[in-house]
């Protein structure tokens, strides 16, 4: 209930300080658009009391959450109406009230009556400082939920009065002329704290509407018999706990805990000047007083401590009243002298009475009903009392019709019996049943077409009752499973009750799991159990089965932290082939397709597993762990997404999360708010539907926070619209696709309700203007996504190398004495200026990137001057590193690919200085070659684990170069060590590379 009506008013002028200031009913919402949910009907009632129920000619009245149904019996076929009204529903008259208001068009705020007191009694400390600015009342989803508590049809059969609870409770008044309406001619929203009775007067001119004990005021409205149009005629207090309200000519009489009073309505009101009571009014002007409804206590004598149940008329003067106890008394007012006489006891609690005739009816809890000849009853006449006439279930209700009884029991069954012409005898035999499910509906699911009932959903009840129903409301057909009997040691008073059942396509197998955790396999053409495993250790919280030509795989979860695998094998039977594990309780499990089953936990994890066979036997099956995906908060709910390749998981914190299940990423999410944007709710029993060229693809959920259906848009998350019907937890809602523009909801409650609504998303405009701008079609540059390429570092050095430089390179002596300083070890750094261009390590660096800017990348600095060069201490990591290589700048790359490929151009770089003359080093021969076999088997190692490349491949590449750098490493030795004539005499003991650094040196 998005808000307090806007034409509701109130009858004490505001005595606020504030200047009054108009507000609207709507705050920050959305521009109103038509309904996309109607309600087509309703299965099962709410009826608990006779204030629900009420009957006039052929035809009968009784609440079913926030509905009313009126069936019209015609023999032995009955017809259904349904009237409900949104909160946002706008009369066709409004209410006339005696006073107007300070404000006429403001909205005052919900249940401002607990701050209101009546016309007698407001005073200069009136409590109306809650429309100030500065005192706000923020309402929450949870207090806008309305429901039906009572209503009473007129005598003539022409007006149909509702009374709510709830947030903002209003009285409605329908045309029973109209079929199934929406919209009242008149809602009255005086009652702060809820309606507990309605009453018509006999001639249905007034209404008599009673608040509950909280709210504490009784209105009489008159009514226009031609348009049904009300005005408030007179009013009082009474506060006293109200069982039923009945009329008794002219008189209205209450009763109740300890409490019988009747109220005497006068027509002629006489009007008297009054002095002004209410602050804010600077005139003086004399207004036309009201007079207060008159009403007197009954002295109840020895029934002092009775409960009063239920009454009904028996003439203008004469009444019989009923206690719980079984007292039936006799009311009299006969010349307006008030007594009440207690004559008889039934036996038996007594729940409701009616009258046929000179008989009257009376049911009782415990199911009997009992008869009393009225003519006896008002001579006091003990034998008038006729019991055990039928034996019924417990009694809420009875009414006659002109040839019926109707009767609701304690198992919310409605029941129409034949009468005979005799009024004290009653046709028990064949009754004509209204279907309704007769205990707490846990849950509803579609059934898909064709199967073998012709029925287009299912439910099931605790109890184990499945019953299988069309979109019109009639059973097709039904069948009970059975229980296994529980065995708690800490709870004996627990039974074992169905929690969930699923349906194989074309309903062929129905799988079932109850509180025990026992899954159990029906055959539907038997309807005998084919299979039952005992599953789980506790609640078996979710099934899901799927179905193809070559697998029948079927998934529970439970509230033992498991799921269960099962399969159907090529012998007929069905098989369990693995239990998964988790960390938290998993909240639920799906098989989307036939290689995947996708779970989620209260870990805030969503993991998917990939269903593998074993090669040459498809019975052999394993489920395993493919990718996990965390989620900001614990799940509720999920759905797959219309495509198959999405998933839609609705949250704790009250959001809706779309993950790409190829990629394992969240593409989108969006809050479940209401129109206004401001509250948003936990989405449950998630369904979700493509779009089309006439409507958009939406996320069909419910919501026990405000217990609503919701409908949002699924590509952007937008609001599209919510219903709502049912009075407790609403335990699930199914989808019914008839054709592409035809679509059903049915959900169902804890309230044993079933409600059918029809869902229509078209709009001509979407396919038009909302996909034109859609960024998937747009061809805009602005639209097209933002352009990426970040070059690698390998990419950048082939760019410098290749970059040719302006004003020429360095001298290639210039950049040698730079890099060998730096390369060489404290033990080597007093060697001659002249040795160090011939050193090898200059020669690689020069093809190697490094993160240090080298001389030849500063194309046009001048170079160095040799003092410059000497002095300049080397870096510490140059002088504590004694072997020091030229590979050490691969350091900086983190890809093996790229140091592959760094490692490539190196060696070829390498293979070009080895044609030169210049001498190498003994010891750094040595080491290349310990570097080369090591590299060579790290290779082989990298195959065998990889298994990409070929041993052919591998051994020939190996052989290749390695009998290539050989002979090279042989020609260079041979040049190395030279005949001792052309060493110097004096030092045949040097190095061969020190030698010929020197004679190089010597030479220049």
């Amino acid at each position: 209930m998005a808000s307090t009506p806007s034409n509701r008013l109130k009858l004490t002028p505001s005595n606020s300080p504030y200047l009054p200031h108009p507000r609207s009913p709507f705050r920050g919402r959305a521009p109103t658009t038509d309904p996309r949910l109607s309600l087509k009907r309703v299965v099962g009632t709410t009826c608990v009391s006779p204030t629900g129920f009420d009957t006039v000619r052929s035809s009968f009245a009784y609440i079913a959450g926030g509905a009313v149904v009126v069936v019209d019996v015609n023999g032995a076929e009955y017809t259904q109406r349904f009237y409900r009204a949104r909160p946002t529903a706008v009369p066709v008259y409004s209410t006339s009230l005696p006073y107007s208001p300070s404000t006429p068009t403001q909205t005052p705020k919900a249940n401002d009556s607990r701050n209101r007191i009546s016309l007698r009694e407001s005073t200069f400390g009136s409590l109306d400082w809650s429309e100030s600015p500065t005192s706000s009342k923020t309402w929450t989803s949870r207090e806008r939920i309305k429901a039906a508590t009572c209503l009473a049809l007129s005598k003539e059969g022409r007006f149909l009065a509702v009374g709510e609870t709830g947030y903002a409770p209003r009285v409605l008044i329908y045309s029973l002329e109209d079929n199934s309406s929406d919209t009242p001619l008149v809602s009255i929203s005086e009652h702060g704290f809820g309606v507990k009775a309605v009453a018509w007067s006999p001639d249905s001119r007034y209404l008599a509407s009673l608040g509950s004990a909280n709210d504490g005021f009784l209105y009489i409205w008159k009514i226009d018999p031609k348009t049904g149009a009300a005005k408030l005629f007179q009013q009082n207090r009474c506060t006293s706990f109200i069982r039923g309200m009945i009329w008794v000519g002219n008189n209205l009489i209450t009763l109740g805990v300890r409490h019988v009073k009747v109220w005497r309505i006068e027509d002629g009101q006489s009007t008297s000047p009054v002095k002004q009571k209410f602050i804010g009014d600077s005139n003086a002007t004399l207004q036309p007083h009201q007079k207060t409804l008159p009403g007197r206590n009954v002295l109840l004598g020895n029934m002092i401590e009775a409960t009063f149940s239920c009454a009904a008329a028996i003439d203008d003067t004469k009444a019989v009243i009923c206690s719980e106890t079984g007292d039936i008394c006799l009311f009299d007012d006969t010349d307006k002298q008030m007594k009440l006489t207690n004559v008889l006891e039934s036996g038996f609690i007594t729940t409701c009475v009616a009258i046929r005739g000179g008989v009257a009816y009376l049911g009782g809890k415990t199911g009997t009903v009992a008869t009393i000849d009225l003519a006896s009853f008002l001579k006091c006449n003990q034998d008038s009392l006729c019991t055990n006439i039928g034996s019924f279930a417990g009694l809420f209700a009875l009414g006659f019709l002109e040839e019926n009884m109707v009767t609701i029991d304690t198992k919310r069954s409605i029941d129409v019996w034949g009468l005979n012409h005799a009024e004290e005898k009653l046709d028990l035999k064949s009754p004509i049943p209204i279907p309704g499910h007769q205990d707490p509906i846990l849950g509803v699911a579609a059934l898909s077409r064709p199967n073998t009932p012709g029925a287009d959903f299912y439910s099931w009840s605790g109890s184990g009752q499945v019953i299988l129903w069309d979109v019109e409301g009639r059973i097709k057909c039904s069948f009970r499973v059975p229980l296994e009997e529980a065995n708690f040691d800490d709870e004996t008073d627990q039974a074992n009750q169905l929690t969930l059942i699923r349906a194989t396509e074309g309903g062929n197998f129905f799988v079932t799991g109850d509180k025990l955790g026992i899954v159990k396999i029906i055959d539907f053409s038997t309807l005998e159990c084919v299979s039952s495993m005992k599953a789980h250790s506790s609640d078996c919280q979710f099934i899901t089965t799927y179905e193809d030509k070559s697998k029948f795989i079927i998934a529970t979860c439970g509230r033992d932290r498991t799921a269960q695998l099962f399969h159907k094998t090529a012998g007929g039977e069905f098989e369990h082939f693995q239990t998964l594990e988790f960390a938290a309780r998993v909240v639920q499990v799906l098989v989307p397709s036939a290689d995947k089953v996708i779970t989620c936990s209260l870990d805030r994890t969503l993991q998917v597993h990939d269903l593998v066979t074993k090669e040459g036997d498809p019975d052999v099956m394993a489920a395993i762990p493919s990718k996990t995906l965390p989620l900001k908060a614990s799940p509720a709910s999920m759905t797959m997404g219309p495509d198959g390749k999405s998933l839609f998981v609705s949250l704790l914190d009250r959001s809706v999360c779309l993950f790409d299940l190829e990629n394992g990423k969240l593409a989108h999410s969006f809050k479940c708010t209401d129109e206004s944007g401001i509250e948003s709710v936990v989405l449950d029993s998630l369904t979700a539907r493509s779009a089309t060229d006439r409507e958009p693809g939406f996320l069909l959920g419910i919501s026990n926070t405000d217990k609503s259906i919701r409908i949002y848009d699924s590509q952007t998350g937008a609001f599209l619209d919510r219903e709502w019907g049912h009075t407790e937890a609403i335990n699930g809602v199914a989808l019914i696709e008839e054709d592409s523009s035809k679509r059903r909801l049915v959900s169902v409650g804890s309230d044993g309700t079933i409600m059918i609504w029809e869902m229509d998303l078209q709009d001509p405009s979407w396919g038009t203007a909302s996909r034109d701008p859609s960024p998937v079609k747009d061809g805009s540059t602005l639209s097209r996504p933002t352009l990426r390429r970040v070059l690698s570092k390998a990419e950048l050095a082939e760019f410098q190398r290749s970059s040719p430089c302006v004003g020429g390179r360095s001298p290639p002596g210039t950049l040698s004495k730079r890099r060998s300083i730096y390369n060489l070890s404290s033990a080597s750094t007093r060697t001659p200026l002249g040795s160090l261009r011939a050193g090898p390590a200059l020669t690689i660096a020069e093809d190697t990137p490094s993160r240090r800017p080298s001389a030849d990348s500063r194309c046009a600095s001048p170079p160095a001057s040799p003092k410059t060069r000497v002095r300049r201490r080397p870096s510490l990591p140059a002088l504590n590193s004694s072997k020091t290589k030229s590979n050490s700048n691969l350091r900086g790359f983190g890809s093996l690919n790229m140091a592959t490929e760094q490692a490539c151009r190196t060696l070829r770089a390498y293979r070009k200085k080895l044609s030169s003359t210049d001498p190498i080093s003994q010891e750094v021969l040595a080491e290349l070659d310990q570097e080369l076999r090591l590299t060579a088997v790290a290779l082989g190692d990298r195959a065998t684990r990889s298994k990409a490349m070929s041993d052919t491949m591998l051994n020939g590449l190996l052989d290749q170069y390695s009998e290539r750098l050989v002979a090279l490493l042989d020609e260079k030795l041979r040049i190395s060590y030279r005949s001792p004539s052309d060493q110097e005499p004096d030092s045949p003991r040097k190095r061969p590379g020190s030698s010929g650094a020197d004679s190089s040196s010597g030479s220049t």
